[in-house]
């Protein structure tokens, strides 16, 4: 897995997707992760928005993983 959703791969099973952030108003960002899993044959597709955070790549990847994980029910 490469670039800034990294944090988005799921062991044994991968990730693939697409982060953002955005800028709203007061300076506060928006952080998001939109993927699927696993990369071959996707069974799952999760969208993960963060208000507040940080980057798509910090903020949101990382939650996609652990929902992911936990539904196909890895570690």
């Amino acid at each position: 897995t490469t670039g800034q959703g990294r944090a988005a791969c799921v062991p044994a099973w991968g990730a693939a997707g697409k982060t953002g952030t955005a800028e709203i108003g007061d300076g506060q960002k928006l952080a998001w992760f939109a993927g699927y899993v696993p990369v071959e044959h996707p069974r799952l597709a999760i969208t993960v928005l963060v208000e507040g955070g940080v980057s798509g790549g910090q903020s949101a990847a990382p939650v996609f993983r652990e929902i992911a994980a936990r539904v196909l029910g890895s570690k």
